[in-house]
Parts: structure tokens; sequence; C-alpha cells
């Protein structure tokens, strides 16, 4: 399934979405501009923009502070992946260098907050109190996911239910967010509001489980990325707590000692078969597909339409991708 197909409803104002990206964060310092012209190359799906735009659709009107959002969500995830990079010593994103392989950390998080604050400026100058709340409670509750999943790195006692909690946080939160603007803006009463906010949060919940699990048996080629940091990085994904959970106790710490020091390297294949034999990823997309059909359910009381169809579809994809 082809995301260009799933937004080809809302394309027009995916297209203004684009051309503000480039005006919003543009500045007249000549080194600064260069860098924001490297994160342009960042260019991905735009899955957030699009999750706020086809709702705001599904519920049959688009204003222009729609436009301004779906800027806002943008602006802030770009800001959370350079940030990420940093974190994750990546150095490649999206096919092209990381910010802090090029420029260092130091200026990789000044440019994230200098980011982050350009998606609050254009939220105060919508004057509105409300989707400023919203934007700044999802802001600190993804930075609150992030520094629970750090704070538990090499912890084999993290459970499944910690893991949802963590990505919900720093993943799904901002999808839901998303999907709740996009219908409050277009006037939606409470009922289909919740129907979309968790449709955005079970949506976004998939995307990060599948995300963890290609970063274990996708590619770099395929990706885009830096794979294997989280395993690098001691942070526990769904594939490797299933994994942990499955080995025999008196091996776990040795093992999964062995697993964070040789995953990035020529054992790579070893580790790559332990995870088959106790089916850890299949049992993560497993789950990550649960939730995808879980978040259609959420959506069968909207009026049928082709941005529903789009939102179906997406559900589909964030489940099917390879990348």
């Amino acid at each position: 399934m082809d995301m260009i197909e799933i937004l080809k409803p809302v394309l027009p104002s995916m297209l203004e979405v684009e051309e503000r990206l480039t005006t919003d964060l543009s500045t007249r310092h000549e080194k600064i501009a260069e860098i924001i012209l490297h994160v342009s190359r960042f260019k991905g799906k735009r899955f957030r923009p699009v999750l706020l735009l086809l709702s705001a659709q599904s519920c049959g009107k688009l204003v222009p502070q729609h436009l301004d959002l779906a800027v806002v969500v943008e602006l802030v995830h770009i800001a959370t992946l350079i940030h990420d990079d940093v974190i994750d010593e990546a150095t490649v994103r999206r096919h092209v260098p990381s910010v802090n392989s090029i420029w260092g950390r130091e200026i990789s998080i000044l440019l994230g907050d200098y980011i982050w604050s350009r998606g609050f400026t254009i939220l105060a100058s919508m004057d509105s109190q409300l989707s400023t709340y919203i934007m700044s409670q999802t802001v600190n509750i993804m930075c609150e996911g992030e520094l629970i999943q750090l704070q538990r790195r090499y912890d084999l006692n993290l459970s499944e239910e910690d893991y949802m909690d963590i990505i919900e946080k720093k993943t799904a939160s901002l999808c839901a967010t998303s999907c709740r603007l996009g219908a409050m803006f277009a006037g939606a009463n409470r009922k289909i509001q919740e129907a979309l906010t968790r449709y955005g949060l079970k949506v976004g919940l998939a995307f990060q489980i599948v995300d963890d699990c290609l970063d274990i048996v996708g590619t770099e080629d395929e990706m885009g990325k830096s794979l294997s940091t989280d395993i690098k990085k001691g942070k526990l994904t769904l594939p490797l707590i299933k994994l942990v959970g499955s080995l025999p106790e008196t091996s776990r710490k040795n093992t999964c000692r062995w697993i964070f020091q040789n995953f990035t390297t020529q054992d790579r294949a070893s580790v790559l078969e332990l995870f088959s034999e106790y089916e850890a990823v299949e049992y993560s997309f497993n789950k990550a597909r649960r939730y995808a059909e879980e978040a259609k359910e959420e959506i069968s009381i909207l009026p049928d339409s082709e941005y529903k169809t789009s939102l179906l579809r997406l559900a589909d994809y964030v489940v099917s991708r390879n990348r």
C-alpha cells in the first residue's frame, strides 16, 4: 500500500503544509540556514500532519487553523528526531547524515530547541489557549516517556506493560493529539473527538512497535537511518522484552549481556537467530496488527467518506511497511 495513495484526499493541504514548513523555518542567518536546509532533506511521510488533516476532513470541515496545527505537529516531531539522534548517537537519518554527525551534539540540541520554539510561536499566533495547552501537555508527556526509557536502560525487569506506557507517552501521544486537534477544530462533537483520539493513540502504538521490530530485522538501506541503536544503548523494546521473558532464568543475564555487546558486530546473525527461535519479533508484529485493527474499530462511528477510507488504509499501512 502506497502512502501517496493514502494522502491523496488531503494532498492540496499537504502541499501547503510543505510550503509552510519551509517558510516558517526560514532565517536570515546563513550558517543556521545551512543547517535548516540540511534538515529539510529529512523529509519523511509527514505521518502526523496527515493524521491531523484526515481527521479534520473526516469530520467534514477544514479551516485555516488546521494548516497551522499540521505544521506545528510536524515541527515538534522533527525536533524530537534531532534530539533522538543525539541520544542514540545515530549517524544517518532518512538516508542523509544526521545533524549531530556533521555539526555535533551542542548544535543539534539547540537546533531541536529552535525548531520546537518555532512550533510554539505558531501556536501563540493562533490565540487558542486550548490548543496551546493540549500541545504543551503532549510535549511534556513525550519528554516523560523518553526520560523513563533512558532511566530504565539495561533493566531486564522492564515489563511489556512498562514498555507500552513508554511508547504511549513518547510516540503515540503526539499521534493522538494530531487526531484530536483535527477533530476539535473541525467542530466535531466530544464522542467523535474521543474516537479519533483513541484511533490516533492505537495507530501510534502500532507504528512504534513496528519501528522497534524494524530496528532489529530491517536494513539501513530500507529504513534510511541508523539501526540497532535501541539495543546498542540498552533500550528494551517489545521484541527484546519478549525474548528476555522466554529465556531460561539461569542464562538470562549472560545472554542479554551478549546481545547488548554483539548485536551490531559480526555476531548479529546469531542474535537474530535467537530472536527467531523464540518468535519474539513475530509476536511483536502481531501485537502491532491487533492495535491497528482496534484503531480501525474506533472510527467505525465516522460517516463513510474518502477521508475515513484513508484513515482505515493508514492503519493497515503502518503495520505493513518495511521502512
